[in-house]
């Protein structure tokens, strides 16, 4: 029986709002499924080029070489053509998909939102990037740009020792529409292309090869820059220094700092986040840095419990409290560790603002370490148990008054880690929902204690309260057996 065709029935301006979420070659591809479809996707919002999505063309492993569909992206049609595919070396399918980005991009017929490319180390050598930018924001007047070089990894210590780097005209990033920039697996070294960059709003750099003074220009270039995300730097990035009064949001991951500083000046700072796992996964092989600055000693520096060798203020009346407006805060923080839960104390009582509220626990020492670790100096500072800490010191405003939404992750049940949710339960007055993810070695005592905190009176009469043991675990709790 026959059925209604509602996708071609859809207006064109629906159709192209669909096919945008999908990739570039996937969206030219539609063009074969009806003639109501041929042209659509010449007018979506968003074109994301990622060569990695033709590897499923290639043929079985044990298979020297093969006959296989490959799409062909021309001026006019989109159609498969049999092609001889090596599977020995796929970067030659990945390179030719990169060539035809041209004319993909002569062939769209609106502006742009937003473009994502990924290419080759020779795209970058030959110019091809330098153009795809100055097309895209003088003609497709985008307003987001993301590129990622795939093969970067393979020479980046190479490339940083000679001052290879992001080597553009100065002022290429200064177009009207742009507002977003991200960048993945490339050495930034110079800052020109920054210059006048008046409409940036959003930077992301990850895995990139940067150094202290090159962000800092970049940073003070673009008068409006909101969000910084940096993850996975080198080592060239020694410190995190902020010049900017309009700086909302700032994500820190998996970096190796000597020192780190927030001037006085960012208050008006919504959003942070500091981890040591990176927020977005890296499929390449790239080589991290084998120490990473530990969490805690990167809020020390933000409070000023910490203040970098030749730090000097520029205004000794200025205000310090660089998290007074914060409204997320996202860091890893040990809760069995006596130092880090009193940086946290004193990090949330400068909150005076804050909403969201995420914890990843991560255990930096081993059993062995733990044991034989010298407390004495942090416990003769303490008139009170250290299991008491978050009993004894003072309410924080933002437990009292502001905080909403809390997320504990990679919770044992500890002793040490207990203190924190029984005061979040019994003070939260706004508490509205805390979730605690438990670890995977969750044992049956510290499930049992951690079922204890559903116990407890609960300041707010509209928290509710998510135990998230692991799947592995709940038989445990159901019959007190192992598993």
């Amino acid at each position: 029986m026959a059925t209604d065709d509602f996708i071609s029935n859809l207006p064109d301006e629906v159709l192209a709002t669909i096919i945008s979420g999908l990739p570039a070659i996937e969206a030219i591809r539609t063009t074969i499924l009806s003639k109501r479809l041929k042209d659509v996707w010449r007018n979506v919002s968003r074109l994301d080029f990622d060569p990695k999505g033709v590897k499923k063309l290639f043929p079985a492993p044990n298979r020297r070489r093969s006959t296989v569909p490959v799409i062909q992206f021309g001026s006019n049609v989109c159609h498969d053509e049999g092609d001889d595919i090596d599977d020995t070396d796929p970067r030659e399918e990945i390179s030719r998909v990169v060539k035809n980005i041209d004319n993909v991009l002569l062939s769209h017929e609106r502006n742009l939102m937003s473009c994502r490319i990924v290419h080759l180390s020779n795209s970058y050598r030959s110019g091809d990037v330098e153009k795809w930018i100055k097309y895209l924001t003088s003609e497709k007047k985008v307003q987001e740009l993301a590129f990622l070089c795939d093969d970067f990894q393979h020479e980046f210590y190479p490339v940083s020792l000679y001052g290879w780097g992001l080597n553009l005209p100065s002022g290429i990033f200064s177009c009207r529409t742009l507002q977003s920039l991200e960048f993945t697996n490339y050495g930034i070294r110079f800052h020109r292309p920054f210059h006048h960059c008046h409409n940036l709003k959003t930077l992301k750099l990850y895995y990139c090869d940067i150094r202290t003074e090159t962000l800092e220009a970049i940073v003070s270039s673009c008068d409006f820059m909101e969000h910084l995300s940096v993850c996975s730097s080198t080592s060239s990035l020694k410190q995190v220094r902020i010049f900017s009064q309009t700086v909302k949001t700032v994500e820190l991951e998996s970096l190796d700092l000597e020192g780190f500083i927030y001037l006085p000046n960012l208050l008006e700072l919504w959003v942070f986040t500091a981890t040591r796992k990176p927020i977005t996964k890296n499929p390449y092989n790239f080589t991290r840095p084998s120490k990473q600055t530990k969490i805690a000693e990167i809020l020390e520096y933000c409070t000023h419990l910490l203040t970098p060798v030749n730090y000097k203020a520029s205004d000794p009346m200025e205000d310090p409290n660089l998290f007074k407006n914060l409204r997320e805060l996202t860091i890893d923080l040990d809760l069995n560790d006596r130092r880090e839960m009193l940086i946290l104390c004193i990090v949330l009582q400068r909150c005076l603002s804050l909403h969201q509220l995420e914890i990843n626990i991560e255990e930096s020492r081993s059993e062995i370490e733990e044991a034989t670790r010298d407390y004495s100096s942090v416990n003769s500072r303490l008139p009170y148990p250290e299991t008491k800490l978050w009993e004894q010191r003072e309410l924080c405003d933002c437990i009292t008054f502001t905080l909403r939404q809390v997320s504990i992750k990679g919770f044992n049940g500890k002793d040490g880690e207990m203190e924190f949710p029984r005061r979040l339960i019994t003070k939260g007055a706004k508490l509205e929902r805390l979730e605690i993810w438990c670890n995977h070695d969750w044992s049956s005592e510290g499930g049992k204690a951690t079922l204890g905190l559903l116990s407890l009176p609960r300041s707010s009469i509209d928290v509710s309260i998510l135990l998230k043991p692991p799947p592995n675990l709940l038989v445990v709790l159901e019959d007190g057996s192992q598993p």
